[in-house]
């Protein structure tokens, strides 16, 4: 979806100088790390996948009806959940999944959506597309939260899809044709394809339905343009991506003729459903995106899988965790002094959880009144030197970040 409803990093209030980094925002947190020894942040790793290499792109055709082989042994993903995570009180009433394969060109996608009202109104192509119910893909190829791309489609198979340059929260903005008819983004003309079915008439209160499911195929050239990401992918590579459901409460009207349609309750609010928690109701928050793996070309899946078992963590996910934490605190101390911070400890009070401040390893900051732009480490524990065997992390006030591996010369570093 293509609107942030809450900002990012507003404050309600902040903590006194001799408090603890416990701060109120105006967005649901992320669950705070335990107590821990090891700084490695595992209970916090969003959500995993593994797309398997399909031999030939025929096998699969875009009609909407998952019922090809290639489908069938793959794995579903774990359902959606709430936007602001599973520890908030309002969860999913309808079952969301998908399953993932891939080939040279294209990743494949297949989602089953259940619902009882099957409706859509939007018809033309790359309109705002979550007016109606609908269905969405994020892809950040390379980790960076910056070039990311995005697809919307509903139940009648109208789609939208668009580039962002970076998040809105970060002065990002969309490029598409719908804001830019003759030059804008537009992965129609390197072969996307969508189809959706639906076993009965679409908006129709008198049809007994149960759900529609989704066929798409998006482009990897187009969903990698503009970053560091190889394609075709490289086995066993991790790329960042999420899925989203919107669902908005419709009654039924019936017209002066006696025919009936559905028709959304005013005054009432959408419901979004994703995959991997977004902890606020903004999904242009690439950090906290699930992550995609391909496994190598043929490599069949398991009969039996956890897909969960299958793809590792993301062994940057600690030093990435803590660069954002970082992110957060220097935007919330940006907020009430008007500057960025160039020291740690001025940022203490503004990071929400102390673990994350204890385990961080500042290497080097550049900050200024409007920027800055930090080198961070993460901490083997939170008593200990920072890893030598683990990644450095480069991070911009826009929220661009790049992660290398740390030269083991580099661990003498010290907090600044």
């Amino acid at each position: 979806m293509t609107r942030c409803h809450l900002k990012l990093i507003a404050l309600l209030s902040i903590v006194s100088s001799n408090s603890s980094a416990l701060q109120s925002t105006s967005q649901v947190q992320a669950p705070p790390p335990p107590s821990i020894s090891q700084c490695d942040f595992s209970h916090l790793h969003p959500r995993r996948h593994a797309a398997y290499h399909v031999p030939r792109p025929s096998d699969i055709t875009i009609d909407g009806v998952l019922d090809e082989s290639v489908w069938n042994e793959v794995p579903w993903s774990d359902p959606f959940q709430g936007i602001r995570g599973p520890q908030f009180w309002s969860q999913p009433w309808f079952t969301s999944k998908f399953k993932l394969r891939y080939d040279d060109r294209f990743l494949y996608i297949g989602a089953y959506l259940e619902e009882t009202e099957v409706w859509a109104n939007v018809s033309k192509r790359n309109d705002v597309i979550f007016r109606d119910n609908d269905f969405e893909v994020f892809v950040d190829a390379d980790g960076s939260t910056h070039n990311y791309k995005e697809f919307e489609v509903n139940a009648r198979n109208t789609t939208w899809n668009l580039w962002l340059n970076r998040p809105y929260r970060d002065g990002g903005h969309e490029n598409s044709s719908r804001v830019d008819p003759d030059y804008g983004f537009d992965m129609l003309s390197s072969g996307m394809r969508s189809a959706v079915y639906i076993k009965g008439r679409l908006g129709d209160p008198s049809e007994r339905l149960h759900d529609w499911t989704v066929e798409i195929a998006l482009p990897l050239a187009q969903l990698a343009l503009h970053s560091k990401a190889t394609v075709p992918p490289i086995a066993n590579s991790f790329w960042r991506i999420n899925f989203s459901r919107v669902e908005w409460p419709v009654r039924v009207i019936t017209d002066s003729t006696g025919k009936q349609h559905y028709e959304k309750e005013l005054g009432l609010s959408e419901e979004n459903w994703v995959w991997s928690s977004q902890y606020a109701v903004d999904m242009h928050r690439p950090e906290w995106w699930g992550y995609l793996q391909f496994r190598p070309r043929g490599e069949a899946p398991p009969e039996s899988i956890d897909t969960n078992k299958v793809v590792s963590l993301d062994p940057e996910w600690g030093v990435r965790y803590v660069s954002f934490q970082f992110y957060y605190a220097q935007h919330a101390f940006y907020n009430i002094t008007g500057e960025y911070a160039s020291t740690m400890d001025k940022l203490r009070p503004f990071f929400a959880f102390a673990e994350a401040f204890q385990c961080s390893m500042l290497f080097d900051i550049q900050a200024s009144k409007d920027t800055f732009h930090a080198r961070i480490g993460v901490k083997k524990n939170a008593s200990d030197g920072v890893d030598a065997d683990g990644f450095i992390a480069s991070i911009r006030d826009d929220g661009n970040i790049v992660v290398k591996k740390l030269h083991r010369t580099s661990a003498v570093a010290t907090v600044k």
